[in-house]
């Protein structure tokens, strides 16, 4: 992630410093007031809080009782599809909370003192769809069309039409949530070649064998490079 360009106030600031330490606390690696590495402007890409852990990745935003509560729905609903879970974190009474919450799918973290109080939201589940893929940065997705072998040529939607046969599910996820994470060192940790190195090559590999045993026949059609479903890796 890269340092967000939007200015922390002190009322967001004083939550932050509780937050910081609950996550920590529950072995989670903490990146306050961040950028993501999408394409869109800092109103969207701006993300309070970032909780890391393994391959779950969460967002938080934070709202004080001096903020407006609910343009944080909006903001959320725009980036969702990158994080597993997502929370807004606010010291307003849990009553007004309740009253004013707009998705259910969304958590709940309410900040009294320096105590937590969580209420767990839905996680989120749907596979990203193209709307997604076009939030991409355009050399992201060139990268990325580069490395499924799917044409790297085109405007932004072009290429992220012809990505989405060739990359789906778990695996679309997966590397969505490293891109929008990355600190934009691109020459030297892309995590779009990480991902190339680890799955897309070995599955080549795996290809090659097939095809060279398996019985040729005029009718047949290649075999799929990358499998629709989600295996687990080795090394996790």
């Amino acid at each position: 992630m890269i340092p967000s360009s939007k200015k922390l106030g002190r009322f967001e600031r004083k939550l932050m410093e509780v937050l910081i330490p609950y996550f920590q606390n529950r072995g989670f690696k903490v990146h306050p007031h961040v950028q993501l590495n999408v394409s869109w402007g800092s109103i969207i890409s701006d993300v309070d809080l970032i909780a890391m852990k393994d391959e779950r990745l969460i967002g938080i935003e934070i709202k004080s009782k001096k903020d407006k509560f609910n343009r944080a729905f909006h903001q959320i609903n725009k980036i969702h599809d990158f994080f597993d879970r997502f929370y807004i974190a606010s010291d307003n009474s849990m009553e007004f909370l309740e009253k004013h919450w707009e998705d259910k799918r969304i958590g709940m973290l309410f900040i009294s003192g320096n105590a937590v109080t969580k209420r767990e939201g839905e996680p989120f589940l749907r596979k990203p769809d193209l709307s997604v893929l076009e939030m991409l940065r355009k050399m992201c997705l060139s990268r990325l069309a580069k490395v499924v072998d799917c044409g790297n040529d085109g405007t932004r939607k072009e290429l992220a039409l012809n990505i989405l046969p060739c990359l789906k599910g778990e695996h679309l996820k997966s590397v969505l949530k490293k891109i929008a994470t990355c600190e934009r060192t691109c020459e030297n940790t892309c995590p779009i070649w990480i991902f190339e190195n680890r799955l897309i090559l070995p599955l080549r590999d795996i290809q090659r064998v097939l095809e060279k045993y398996r019985p040729s026949r005029a009718h047949d059609s290649p075999l799929p490079l990358i499998p629709a479903e989600s295996k687990k890796e080795k090394d996790d």
